[in-house]
């Protein structure tokens, strides 16, 4: 009883999953799914590991394919070999059957040469439909050789075709990461940058100015004149005592 509810619910449930996708809203969704998962599939087709994985499927899809036209191809050989050698043992059955038919007349055996025509008139139905059956498989031998060929050249170009495709999505990755390095710093290294020299700038006006203030005080002015009159009384004293030594 429980296992036929639970089977009730999950009928319910694909039910209503069923209706809800053929809403709008489910109608969007579904597109919307699709479209990312297209999205998805196209931008890692663009990388050489995406590339490369879808390319081994559509490879091993052709492999597939070659061989099993391969295999139907060796069939129709082998068929036709078969076929070949019946013919010959239908041929050489005739061959006896005639040889019997004409020794059954010089013997006036009528009886004897009708059952030999018999025999002679059913090996040459076979023959016939043996021949028939030859050239049908011989004509489509040789279409589905062709199409082994075809199956050939196509795998033999989807293979280059990867070995291209994966050697320019490398190139073309490798060049993007490796691009010429500007020569101009960018622009928020350039405002702090800025805010560097402003900041130096500053410092500098700063000290020019403080240097400047202690040029004109009064103090230094007056420490300068003392200094000076310093000097000048020992240069005084100096030729004082240069003179009297003379």
């Amino acid at each position: 009883m429980r296992l036929e509810i639970v089977a009730a619910i999950v009928i319910m449930f694909l039910i209503g999953i069923i209706a809800f996708a053929k809403t709008k809203t489910g109608k969007r969704l579904r597109l919307r799914a699709s479209g990312t998962a297209a999205e998805a599939i196209t931008k890692d087709a663009s990388t050489p590991e995406g590339a490369k994985a879808y390319y081994n499927v559509a490879i091993e899809k052709k492999e597939d394919d070659l061989a099993q036209a391969n295999t139907i191809y060796s069939q129709m050989l082998g068929k036709i070999s078969n076929y070949e050698d019946q013919l010959r043992g239908y041929k050489k059955d005739l061959m006896k059957a005639e040889i019997n038919v004409n020794s059954c007349v010089e013997k006036n055996d009528d009886e004897g040469a009708k059952v030999y025509l018999k025999e002679q008139q059913d090996l040459e139905e076979k023959v016939a439909i043996i021949k028939d059956a030859l050239t049908g498989l011989k004509e489509n031998a040789k279409l589905q050789e062709e199409t082994v060929k075809g199956i050939q050249t196509q795998l033999a170009d989807l293979k280059i075709e990867k070995d291209n495709a994966i050697l320019t999505l490398e190139t073309a990755q490798v060049t993007k990461s490796l691009q010429v390095t500007p020569g101009v710093s960018s622009a928020e290294e350039d405002k702090m940058l800025e805010k560097v020299r402003d900041g130096i700038k500053k410092q500098k006006e700063a000290a020019d100015g403080t240097k400047v203030a202690y040029e004109n005080s009064a103090a230094v002015q007056k420490q300068r004149l003392d200094q000076k009159i310093k000097d000048e009384e020992i240069e005084k004293k100096l030729a004082e005592l240069k003179s009297k030594r003379k």
